[in-house]
């Protein structure tokens, strides 16, 4: 909350954490790195340097990569969804993102979507949908701090805790029966990945 809420000293220390973990993953010269945007926003205003932006333009500059923002937009604000249902965040933000063909051709090209915290994925599909329904030879990875484990992930959340409260890997399942793993996306079997 205190990333989400300005806090400077909170911002600077999960920047340099997010480059840190970051550094042992392969960060394409090529890469686009976009985030999510608010309830109320439709599309990214850079110049509001809110925190998910201060960490893409960190993130592009370390990795000397791109930070794109404005690729992404919303059809219609919408209400905060932290105290929705699955289904009932699944109707706010069906067909809500979209994505402009005019900025840069984002196939075969891997993009890094931010977002702060990832509750039940709903934001997250809803983007990635939009993506490869635009690019569909998009190679797709999600970047959070976070994310609100279901009952299911409690003993996985617990062990994590014990080694650290950077999440990796919290494996949702994006509307297929199979889920993703970082070996399918880098051997083209899949187009989401989760970092």
């Amino acid at each position: 909350m205190e990333f989400k809420n300005n806090k400077e000293r909170t911002i600077r220390t999960f920047i340099s954490e997010s480059i840190n973990n970051l550094l042992s993953h392969q960060m394409s010269r090529d890469l686009v790195i976009i985030r999510a945007l608010g309830s109320n926003e439709l599309a990214a205003d850079n110049s509001a340097k809110k925190p998910l932006d201060r960490l893409g333009n960190s993130l592009a500059a370390t990795f000397g990569c791109y930070y794109l923002p404005q690729i992404l937009h919303k059809r219609k604000a919408t209400k905060p969804i932290k105290s929705l249902n699955l289904t009932n965040r699944q109707k706010m933000l069906a067909d809500v993102y979209e994505v402009k063909e005019n900025v840069t051709n984002l196939n075969r090209r891997k993009v890094l979507i931010l977002d702060d915290v990832v509750t039940s994925g709903v934001t997250s599909c809803a983007i990635i949908s939009a993506i490869l329904k635009t690019f569909p030879a998009a190679k797709i990875n999600v970047f959070s701090f976070a994310w609100t484990p279901t009952v299911n992930k409690q003993t996985y959340l617990m062990d994590l805790q014990r080694r650290s409260h950077y999440f990796s890997e919290p494996e949702p399942v994006y509307g297929r029966i199979k889920k993703e793993t970082d070996e399918d996306f880098e051997r083209g079997r899949t187009n989401v990945s989760l970092f």
